[in-house]
């Protein structure tokens, strides 16, 4: 198995980080930040969403560690020959645009890596864009 970690670009955000933060908290809007030509069946809880990729496989992920304002943790689980991790990162003042990164970490079979490598680095980085597009009015 081979471990890895890509990161994605850093973005910079048009919504203040605090609010970033708080709306990728719930996850009732993480859909937001996944690709929609690529996503089907998306359902959550307050700890964890499940949603499958088209013609690949169904996947949940569970919200594992929080640093207020900085960093949201996310673990995939269930699945039995890809688990991962996915890091989003803010930085700047809580209260203003900053920008944000959001890194993948996992373990692969170094052949499947290579061939996979491409797919999911501009996954991080769709994500990552989509998220410092959002623009979140708070009440």
């Amino acid at each position: 198995m081979a471990v890895f970690t890509l990161s994605s670009d850093k973005q910079n955000t048009v919504s203040p980080l605090k609010d970033l933060y708080l709306f990728l908290s719930d996850f009732s809007n993480f859909k937001s930040i996944l690709p929609e030509d690529k996503v089907e069946n998306f359902t959550y809880t307050d700890d964890s969403c499940s949603f499958t990729i088209k013609g690949i496989t169904a996947m949940s992920i569970r919200l594992v560690e929080k640093q207020p304002y900085e960093m949201l943790f996310f673990s995939s689980e269930g699945l039995s020959k890809f688990n991962f991790k996915l890091k989003v990162m803010f930085s700047g003042s809580i209260e203003k645009a900053g920008s944000c990164e959001i890194e993948m970490q996992g373990d692969l079979n170094p052949f499947i890596l290579k061939m996979a490598e491409k797919s999911l680095l501009a996954l991080v980085n769709s994500m990552s864009l989509k998220l410092s597009q959002l623009k979140i009015k708070t009440p």
